[in-house]
């Protein structure tokens, strides 16, 4: 069988996947478990399942699009120039093997966000432990002031090899 992935609104992902199971689709949702405070500062810690591709579902054919479009929160089935792109069955079985509850690689951890102004160390490659300042943050790119020889370069470096200082 062929599987096919579908984008829903913002923050439905778990409900649109109940709701499909329950009309008689197979689907899958790879998840991710954490723990988050319940009730401020002293409050005790909860577990909380979270989605580990924001807004995506998988879906498994057969069932018809016109059906799936129609149901609540559904916003469109992912595919190139107007017709659903299938997934082949190795790249279907990456994505079921990976762990449930590891975070994968991008995880965010909202006590560490970088935010434009603020200071970053670099974690990797020959600038590795070097300090600066975040003039930009531009999808999964900064741009930062790098010393270089005695004076300033602007330069872009990927967020995964910075870290909040």
């Amino acid at each position: 069988m062929t599987w096919y992935a579908i984008r829903t609104a913002p923050q439905r992902e778990l409900a649109v996947e109940a709701m499909l199971r329950r009309k008689g689709y197979t689907v899958h949702l790879p998840t991710e478990t954490k723990t988050r405070r319940a009730g401020g500062f002293k409050g005790k810690r909860k577990v909380v399942t979270y989605p580990k591709f924001t807004r995506y579902i998988f879906i498994k054919a057969p069932f018809s699009f016109l059906h799936l479009m129609a149901e609540n929160h559904v916003s469109s089935v992912v595919g190139f120039d107007g017709s659903p792109a299938p997934i082949t069955d190795e790249k279907f079985e990456a994505v079921l093997s990976m762990p449930s509850n590891v975070p994968h690689k991008h995880s965010v951890n909202p006590h560490r966000a970088l935010r434009t102004g603020e200071m970053a160390e670099i974690t990797s490659g020959p600038f590795q432990g070097q300090v600066v300042k975040v003039q930009g943050i531009y999808g999964a790119k900064a741009r930062i002031f790098l010393s270089l020889f005695g004076n300033g370069k602007e330069v872009e470096i990927l967020l995964d090899k910075l870290e909040a200082a």
